[in-house]
Protein backbone atom coordinates (compact mmCIF):
# COMPACT_ATOMS: atom_id res chain seq x y z
CA UNK A 1 0.00 0.00 0.00
CA UNK A 2 1.16 3.50 -0.81
CA UNK A 3 0.72 6.11 1.92
CA UNK A 4 -0.13 9.61 0.79
CA UNK A 5 -1.11 12.77 2.62
CA UNK A 6 -4.72 11.94 1.83
CA UNK A 7 -4.65 8.34 3.04
CA UNK A 8 -7.58 8.01 5.41
CA UNK A 9 -7.13 7.69 9.15
CA UNK A 10 -8.75 4.26 8.95
CA UNK A 11 -6.30 3.22 6.22
CA UNK A 12 -3.32 4.43 8.22
CA UNK A 13 -4.55 2.64 11.36
CA UNK A 14 -4.93 -0.58 9.39
CA UNK A 15 -1.32 -0.35 8.17
CA UNK A 16 -0.17 0.52 11.71
CA UNK A 17 -1.78 -2.66 13.08
CA UNK A 18 1.06 -4.65 11.54
CA UNK A 19 3.23 -4.07 14.60
CA UNK A 20 5.21 -7.16 15.54
CA UNK A 21 5.43 -6.02 19.18
CA UNK A 22 9.20 -6.36 19.21
CA UNK A 23 9.60 -3.26 21.39
CA UNK A 24 12.38 -1.75 19.24
CA UNK A 25 10.52 1.47 18.35
CA UNK A 26 9.56 2.09 21.96
CA UNK A 27 13.03 1.16 23.27
CA UNK A 28 14.63 4.19 21.64
CA UNK A 29 12.03 6.85 22.33
CA UNK A 30 8.37 7.49 22.72
CA UNK A 31 5.52 8.69 20.61
CA UNK A 32 3.83 12.02 20.20
CA UNK A 33 0.50 12.81 21.79
CA UNK A 34 -2.16 15.22 20.63
CA UNK A 35 -3.64 17.52 23.25
CA UNK A 36 -7.06 15.98 22.54
CA UNK A 37 -5.72 12.57 23.66
CA UNK A 38 -4.61 13.75 27.12
CA UNK A 39 -8.02 13.41 28.87
CA UNK A 40 -8.58 9.84 27.66
CA UNK A 41 -5.11 8.61 28.60
CA UNK A 42 -4.97 10.42 31.95
CA UNK A 43 -8.38 8.93 32.85
CA UNK A 44 -7.08 5.46 31.94
CA UNK A 45 -4.10 6.06 34.25
CA UNK A 46 -6.46 7.43 36.92
CA UNK A 47 -4.57 10.70 37.33
CA UNK A 48 -5.56 14.28 36.65
CA UNK A 49 -4.85 15.81 33.25
CA UNK A 50 -2.65 18.39 34.96
CA UNK A 51 -0.54 15.78 36.77
CA UNK A 52 -0.27 13.70 33.61
CA UNK A 53 1.01 16.65 31.59
CA UNK A 54 3.36 17.87 34.33
CA UNK A 55 4.86 14.52 35.32
CA UNK A 56 4.72 12.31 32.25
CA UNK A 57 4.81 14.51 29.14
CA UNK A 58 7.20 16.96 27.52
CA UNK A 59 5.93 19.78 25.36
CA UNK A 60 7.70 19.96 22.03
CA UNK A 61 7.12 21.59 18.68
CA UNK A 62 6.89 20.22 15.17
CA UNK A 63 6.50 22.69 12.31
CA UNK A 64 5.65 25.48 14.76
CA UNK A 65 2.86 23.39 16.28
CA UNK A 66 2.96 22.51 19.96
CA UNK A 67 2.56 18.81 20.65
CA UNK A 68 3.31 16.51 23.56
CA UNK A 69 5.85 13.72 23.69
CA UNK A 70 5.74 10.97 26.27
CA UNK A 71 8.73 11.48 28.54
CA UNK A 72 11.22 8.64 27.97
CA UNK A 73 13.51 7.06 30.54
CA UNK A 74 16.76 8.50 29.17
CA UNK A 75 19.73 6.22 29.33
CA UNK A 76 22.78 7.67 31.04
CA UNK A 77 24.93 9.60 28.58
CA UNK A 78 22.36 9.21 25.78
CA UNK A 79 19.70 11.57 24.43
CA UNK A 80 17.16 8.74 24.22
CA UNK A 81 15.72 5.90 26.21
CA UNK A 82 12.68 3.66 26.30
CA UNK A 83 9.14 4.95 26.54
CA UNK A 84 7.97 4.99 30.14
CA UNK A 85 4.99 2.83 29.18
CA UNK A 86 7.10 0.03 27.67
CA UNK A 87 7.09 -3.08 29.83
CA UNK A 88 8.72 -6.27 28.48
CA UNK A 89 8.06 -5.21 24.86
CA UNK A 90 4.39 -4.47 25.61
CA UNK A 91 2.68 -1.12 25.97
CA UNK A 92 1.06 -0.62 29.37
CA UNK A 93 -1.42 1.84 27.84
CA UNK A 94 -2.04 -0.16 24.67
CA UNK A 95 -5.84 0.12 25.01
CA UNK A 96 -5.67 3.94 24.89
CA UNK A 97 -2.29 4.67 23.35
CA UNK A 98 -1.89 7.84 21.27
CA UNK A 99 -2.59 7.86 17.54
CA UNK A 100 1.09 8.34 16.74
CA UNK A 101 1.91 5.17 18.68
CA UNK A 102 -1.04 3.30 17.17
CA UNK A 103 0.09 3.90 13.62
CA UNK A 104 3.84 3.67 14.14
CA UNK A 105 5.75 0.48 13.64
CA UNK A 106 9.09 -0.88 12.49
CA UNK A 107 7.62 -2.24 9.27
CA UNK A 108 8.25 -1.14 5.74
CA UNK A 109 5.82 1.79 6.07
CA UNK A 110 6.99 3.03 9.48
CA UNK A 111 8.74 6.17 8.22
CA UNK A 112 5.87 7.08 5.90
CA UNK A 113 3.36 6.64 8.74
CA UNK A 114 5.39 9.06 10.87
CA UNK A 115 5.48 11.62 8.04
CA UNK A 116 1.72 11.17 7.46
CA UNK A 117 1.16 12.02 11.13
CA UNK A 118 3.40 15.11 11.01
CA UNK A 119 1.87 16.43 7.80
CA UNK A 120 -1.72 15.84 8.88
CA UNK A 121 -1.46 16.82 12.56
CA UNK A 122 1.51 19.20 12.88
CA UNK A 123 1.78 21.11 9.61
CA UNK A 124 -0.56 24.11 9.63
CA UNK A 125 -0.84 25.51 6.11
CA UNK A 126 -2.52 28.64 7.55
CA UNK A 127 0.52 29.46 9.70
CA UNK A 128 3.36 30.93 7.60
CA UNK A 129 5.99 29.90 10.15
CA UNK A 130 4.73 26.31 10.08
CA UNK A 131 5.01 26.39 6.28
CA UNK A 132 8.55 27.79 6.42
CA UNK A 133 9.65 25.12 8.90
CA UNK A 134 8.11 22.39 6.74
CA UNK A 135 9.88 23.82 3.69
CA UNK A 136 13.17 23.78 5.61
CA UNK A 137 12.52 20.18 6.68
CA UNK A 138 12.05 19.18 3.04
CA UNK A 139 15.03 21.22 1.84
CA UNK A 140 17.34 19.51 4.31
CA UNK A 141 16.33 16.02 3.19
CA UNK A 142 13.20 15.38 5.24
CA UNK A 143 11.14 12.44 4.10
CA UNK A 144 8.15 13.21 1.90
CA UNK A 145 5.00 11.34 1.07
CA UNK A 146 2.95 11.88 -2.11
CA UNK A 147 0.49 14.74 -1.79
CA UNK A 148 2.65 16.63 0.70
CA UNK A 149 4.76 18.44 -1.88
CA UNK A 150 4.90 22.21 -1.42
CA UNK A 151 3.43 22.73 -4.90
CA UNK A 152 0.43 20.52 -4.05
CA UNK A 153 -0.17 22.15 -0.68
CA UNK A 154 0.17 25.66 -2.16
CA UNK A 155 -1.01 25.81 -5.76
CA UNK A 156 -0.74 29.63 -5.61
CA UNK A 157 2.99 30.02 -6.21
CA UNK A 158 2.93 33.76 -5.44
CA UNK A 159 1.52 33.21 -1.95
CA UNK A 160 4.05 30.45 -1.30
CA UNK A 161 6.90 32.68 -2.50
CA UNK A 162 5.78 35.48 -0.15
CA UNK A 163 5.58 33.10 2.78
CA UNK A 164 9.01 31.59 2.13
CA UNK A 165 10.64 34.99 1.59
CA UNK A 166 9.14 36.33 4.84
CA UNK A 167 7.04 38.88 2.98
CA UNK A 168 3.99 37.29 4.49
CA UNK A 169 3.81 36.74 8.24
CA UNK A 170 0.07 36.14 8.72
Amino acid sequence: MRITKDTSLEGVKKIGEKCGRCGRCCSYGSGFMLESEVPRISAFLNITKEKFVKDLLEETEIFHTKIFKIRPFKKEGRPYGPCMFLDKNLCRIHAVKPLHCSIGNCGEHGDDLHVWFMVNYCLNIYDPESVRQYASYLKTGGRMIPGAEMERLFPDKDVLKKILSYERFK
